[in-house]
């Protein structure tokens, strides 16, 4: 062999792992966190599948508690997840809910205090899964309500209103004692039933009572098109889903931000602030997306999959 055609040789073969190197994929991998309850099996398949869309590779993180979830995000084991405004204030950050402060300031307060712990709050989704009261609709209709105060005004005119809630529910601090008295009125004893929790739900269904308790995303509302009324006095902490990511990996993959902030743009209010009529667009939308699991048995990752692809977020 002669001695230019072996120089050549030695060259083409010491460039080809430099050229293979520049050829090589980067690897983004991110770690996502959801709860044990369906709502948060849809919101971490969510995340995860548009992240996937986006060219990152998802380890997904699930049937966490809320506590898990958040040791999670602190020990830098998960790097993303979502959860609720009114969750972070008072049991991630330890403070107490004064009644009163609406869903955009309890977001943001969240959102600036968290950022000293090293998490970005993105966008919210406002769909407030907290405790309310909910009717079938032709009660509603008969008798002009929409609000809790609407609602108050009926009990104060001495109509004997049927009301179910849990057993707990009657008696803790931001339950039906408060909650009266935010309000300023009372449910009469003989009007009132207790039970346990899933109970005030099944008397509803079975017409026992006219005003039931419930959570804002429960999937059983949206089967019987039960009405919600608006906390329009704001007694209950505001429980707005948003995903939040620790500062690090945003960094790292700032990218991130408008993939998820798009994904919360699908929803009611999406990037907006919040307002009471966009809050009970996104509940609806909630119970909607609930149903799909626990009323038409489908999978969480089949449900948002079927989301994504309706809202142009991933291809078929």
């Amino acid at each position: 062999m002669s001695k230019i055609v072996f120089i050549c040789m030695a060259i083409i073969i010491g460039l080809v792992p430099i050229v293979a190197t520049g050829c090589e994929k980067e690897v983004k991998g991110v770690t996502v966190g959801n709860k044990n309850f369906t709502e948060e099996y849809v919101i971490g398949q969510l995340i995860k599948q548009v992240l996937e869309e986006n060219g990152f590779t998802v380890t997904l993180v699930s049937d966490l508690s809320t506590m898990a979830l958040r040791e999670g995000m602190e020990a830098g084991d998960i790097d993303i997840c979502a959860d609720y405004s009114g969750t972070a204030w008072m049991t991630h950050l330890g403070h107490e809910y004064t009644p009163g402060v609406d869903n955009n300031e309890i977001y943001q307060m969240v959102k600036d205090e968290d950022a000293g712990n090293g998490f970005v709050w993105l966008d919210a989704i406002w769909n407030n899964n907290t405790y309310v009261l909910v009717s079938w609709p032709d009660f509603v209709q008969a008798n002009n309500l929409t609000t809790i105060s609407d609602l108050a005004a009926l009990y104060n005119s001495g109509a004997d209103v049927k009301t179910f809630v849990g057993f707990e529910f009657s008696t803790r601090p931001d339950g039906l004692p408060a909650l009266e008295q935010h309000y300023g009125y009372e449910v009469p004893e003989d009007s009132l039933m207790t039970g346990a929790p899933g109970a005030s739900l099944l008397g509803l269904e079975n017409r026992e009572c006219d005003v039931a308790m419930a959570f804002g995303t429960d999937a059983i509302i949206a089967k019987y098109s039960w009405h919600v009324y608006q906390d329009d006095m704001a007694f209950w902490p505001p429980y707005d889903l948003a995903p939040y990511i620790r500062q690090e990996v945003l960094d790292e993959y700032p990218e991130i931000a408008d993939i998820l902030n798009e994904l919360v743009a699908t929803f009611p209010g999406g990037g907006e602030a919040a307002t009471t009529a966009l809050v009970a667009e996104g509940q609806k939308a909630w119970q909607a997306l609930n149903s799909r699991v626990d009323n038409d048995k489908m999978e969480p990752d089949e449900v948002a999959r079927e989301y994504l692809i309706a809202h142009g977020l991933v291809k078929e």
